[in-house]
């Protein structure tokens, strides 16, 4: 935790990858990998006075305010756009900043947690979509989704390690939105979680005679290439036992023994107990030293690998994932009174569920045209600015203009119609 505070760039993120002293390497930004430390400071329930940290988690939470829910990689440093894994950290590390947050901070960020927290659906969900055929589901969680319109409008998602390969978004699975349990911001019987879960055990994970691994996601190409040759920039996506953690993780929330997913890692660690990032699903090649089950020519050890089975070790004597904070899982279990919904610039919408409040909000002071009166933005605290609407003010069509006139947007909400 020390060297985060240490490594922290002055905005508030870190840079996707570093060198020990904190040098950056590349330079992608992952919203996850700005939320975790958040997560780890509560985790280890460190004071809110705490010289080092209080500010780290202060200029964290501005950072994922500023910038989410979007993110400009996922975790696998592959596609912008939102993604179940991002997501649950963002919010979790939300609800989980306000010791160390002054009082209107905390209560904005628990708002804006909570909004978007409800349009995770509405962003990464799909209702029949088309792996549902044939299938006794409903829906899907999928990998990729956009913000700024309904998902069944998201397009298409290009799959990184082929050549000039896109699918459809709903065609675009993965164990991501496993995060969703583990972070406690739904329950594991939640029927659209068990109907994905249902899909990745079908359609992702791979038996081998070591146990069971997950692809990460479908038409994957990072791997070796079916003969067995080295990735080079393209390849086929192999498993990975640290997805069977995650898998078992939820298997133990959802009341289940997850021992067949810790054994299954264990079995295919390689000499001296070193768990690779992929294990080989192919036929043996012996004169390549690729064996099913056992590791390929993938990094290994993979820290990350062995932290998940540490963890899925410690949760029968926990009884939660180490992630999961009570002020976080209690949070959402409590079913909290209707959000209000954040209509920014960069995140329109143009109509509400019933008897929401909606909150005109942005980065910098601004003035309200709305309906022939002019409103000035109240501090929201932090960096944010807003104008309260209730329930009862819509529909309203609204223009938001700097203090000098400059026009930024133009919008209208109104109540939406019962489905």
């Amino acid at each position: 935790l020390s060297w985060l505070c240490a490594a922290q760039q002055p905005d508030g993120h870190w840079t996707q990858n570093a060198f020990p002293d904190g040098r950056p390497y590349w330079s992608g930004v992952q919203l996850d990998e700005v939320a975790l430390p958040v997560l780890l400071a509560a985790v280890l329930e460190v004071e809110a006075t705490d010289p080092a940290v209080a500010p780290m988690v202060r200029q964290a939470i501005r950072f994922l305010i500023s910038n989410g829910p979007s993110s400009a990689q996922d975790r696998w440093e592959e596609n912008a756009g939102t993604n179940t894994f991002t997501l649950a950290t963002v919010i979790a590390a939300l609800v989980a900043a306000g010791p160390w947050l002054e009082t209107a901070d905390a209560a904005y960020a628990r708002s804006l947690a909570d909004y978007w927290s409800e349009r995770i659906e509405d962003w990464l969900y799909v209702h029949a979509g088309e792996l549902c055929a044939g299938r006794a589901i409903a829906g899907y969680y999928v990998r990729m989704g956009r913000t700024d319109q309904a998902f069944d409008a998201c397009g298409r998602v290009d799959v990184r390690n082929h050549i000039d390969v896109s699918v459809s978004a709903d065609q675009l699975i993965s164990g991501d939105f496993l995060a969703l349990v583990r972070f406690g911001l739904r329950s594991p019987h939640d029927r659209r979680i068990v109907d994905t879960v249902t899909l990745i055990d079908e359609l992702l994970a791979v038996e081998l005679p070591t146990g069971v691994a997950y692809r990460r996601y479908s038409f994957d190409g990072y791997g070796e290439h079916a003969d067995g040759s080295p990735f080079d920039g393209t390849g086929i996506g192999r498993p990975w036992p640290l997805l069977a953690g995650e898998r078992g993780h939820y298997a133990a929330q959802a009341g289940h023994d997850p021992a067949r997913y810790l054994d299954s890692m264990a079995a295919m660690a390689g000499p001296g107990g070193l768990l690779p990032e992929q294990v080989w699903d192919g036929e043996p090649m012996p004169d390549r030293f690729l064996a099913p089950g056992h590791p390929t020519g993938s990094a290994m050890p993979l820290a990350w690998a062995h932290a998940e089975f540490a963890k899925l070790a410690t949760h029968g004597w926990r009884q939660r994932p180490i992630e999961q904070l009570a002020v976080v899982a209690d949070h959402f279990a409590a079913g909290a009174p209707a959000p209000r919904w954040h209509w920014r610039v960069d995140l329109p919408f143009t109509a509400v569920p019933a008897g929401r409040e909606v909150l005109i909000e942005h980065g910098e002071p601004f003035v309200l045209h709305l309906g022939g009166r002019t409103v000035t933005a109240t501090s929201l605290g932090g960096d944010r600015y807003g104008v309260p609407i209730p329930p009862d003010g819509l529909p309203m069509a609204f223009e938001l203009c700097t203090a000098d006139g400059h026009v930024l947007a133009q919008g209208t909400v109104s109540v939406a119609a019962d489905e």
